[in-house]
């Protein structure tokens, strides 16, 4: 059995440590599989794409190409979100996860809200970001910041049908 972390106990930091990169990757497998039936190249996908950040981040010397953060209670990783610098003066905003014991406390707000002060401390032009139709509780997140769905196509992603969605915040 999980404890519910209390909303106290859970902080947010960079996610550098060893490890980070791993967990969240794990996190996001175990949940899009369970929760929508996605299969392992979900996870691969998540991998792949934070590599690239931190080995983008480690050639750079620097957060120029973008961050990542964790939230975590005690040493436990419970979720997690990604910026990343694209073309234009735009950042993407990329890799939301909450485990579920964490949802509804006021968790996943405080990711996205820590990625957006980072675009805005950046000056982007604005913040996008890609998902699928149906994530509910993370559409809610967005829809909360002001984001605005700007695209829509079908797609076969991650072993299952689903509608692709692009969302902009113009900052």
């Amino acid at each position: 059995m999980t404890s519910t972390p209390s909303p106290r106990a859970v902080t947010i930091r960079d996610a550098t440590r060893p490890g980070d990169l791993g967990a969240l990757a794990a996190l996001h497998g175990v949940l899009y599989s369970r929760e929508y039936g996605m299969d392992t190249t979900m996870e691969a996908g998540v991998a792949a794409g934070m590599a690239e950040l931190v080995l983008a981040r480690a050639r750079e010397g620097d957060d120029g190409p973008g961050r990542m953060w964790v939230a975590q209670d005690g040493e436990r990783v419970l979720g997690g979100v990604g910026l990343t610098r694209e073309q234009d003066g735009w950042m993407r905003l990329r890799w939301v996860i909450l485990d579920p014991a964490a949802r509804g406390r006021g968790v996943g707000g405080a990711l996205l809200d820590t990625a957006l002060a980072e675009a805005r401390r950046r000056d982007a032009v604005g913040v996008y970001l890609w998902t699928i139709a149906g994530l509910g509780a993370s559409r809610h997140l967005y829809d909360r910041a002001g984001f605005t769905l700007t695209e829509e196509r079908p797609a076969r992603a991650w072993g299952i049908d689903a509608v692709e969605q692009r969302f902009d915040l113009k900052l």
